[in-house]
């Protein structure tokens, strides 16, 4: 299933014209994690960095992110991946309602006939019949509620808005911070090996050189973490006072120096060594460090 996946992708790349260099230089990944992951081989590095980088080479090549995640879960399940059936809103048929018959009303003329009255134009009286119509002074109070509401949206205008100069900021989700956060690389200065950048002191000061990219999780004095990601011929420096506990996730990548002295440290290229390093030197461990609360 792994492997229909990884053709998929590299079809998705291949169609979109993106080589695996191009791919490199886009994304920061490294030449040989990409070319696993078209391979169909996504155990070079812990699965929280395996999505990551599946999620950078689908947004590459126009996939949708979260489908092509949900994709790589199936098939790692050794499962195929069946699309979720849409559902259709149901409409509520409600029956119209019957058009009432009307029946024109029967006029019963009771009133006794009168004789015609003579009909005069007096001035006076128009004028009054125009002062007491109700339909006049209806027109007239819309007429000035319409002015009011005017006036009041632009003081609203002229008060808030014209003055604002507020920047609006579309706000992020917050998974996709804390993916970027997890995935950025320390930028540091190119490694310069004859160069003392540690002051001496009664700290311990351990430095991380990287010849290709790793992922570096590392505890401090059993008080506090930190974790990063270092971009090929980077170096990272972390200080304590009394030891150190690290994974490192490409350790063969990855060369140490405590206070300035190499540390003798092996590790394989693409696989994680887990360590423990004090004043006394360094130990393997066989699991993951951790805080020990």
């Amino acid at each position: 299933m792994l492997d229909r996946f990884a053709d998929e992708l590299r079809e998705k790349r291949e169609q979109s014209g993106i080589t695996l260099q191009q791919m490199a230089n886009r994304t920061k990944i490294d030449l040989k994690f990409l070319e696993a992951i078209d391979e169909g081989n996504f155990a070079f590095l812990p699965e929280l960095y395996v999505k990551a980088f599946i999620k950078q080479y689908a947004k590459e090549v126009g996939l949708d992110e979260s489908l092509t995640i949900k994709r790589y879960e199936t098939a790692r399940d050794g499962r195929l991946y069946e699309k979720e059936p849409e559902t259709e809103p149901i409409e509520s048929k409600v029956p119209a309602p019957e058009k009432p018959v009307f029946k024109p009303p029967v006029r019963i003329n009771t009133a006794p006939q009168q004789q015609p009255l003579k009909s005069y134009n007096d001035p006076s009286v128009e004028k009054r019949h125009a002062e007491n119509d109700p339909s006049n002074k209806y027109t007239l109070l819309i007429i000035t509620a319409v002015v009011g509401i005017l006036i009041i949206l632009l003081g609203i205008y002229i008060l808030f808005i014209r003055d604002s100069r507020e920047i609006i900021v579309a706000e992020r989700p917050i998974e996709e911070i804390i993916l970027e956060n997890r995935q950025r690389y320390v930028e540091d200065d190119p490694v310069i090996e004859d160069t003392a950048v540690i002051p001496a002191s009664d700290s311990l000061y351990l430095k991380f050189v990287s010849s290709e990219s790793s992922w570096i999780f590392v505890v401090i004095d059993n008080a506090k973490t930190e974790e990063f990601t270092l971009a090929p011929n980077v170096s990272h420096v972390v200080a304590g006072g009394k030891n150190f506990k690290a994974t490192i996730g490409n350790s063969g990548g990855v060369k140490l120096s405590l206070n300035n002295n190499p540390v003798e440290f092996t590790g394989r290229t693409g696989s994680v060594r887990h360590f423990s390093l004090d004043r006394e030197g360094l130990q393997y461990l066989n699991t993951p460090p951790k805080l020990d609360r």
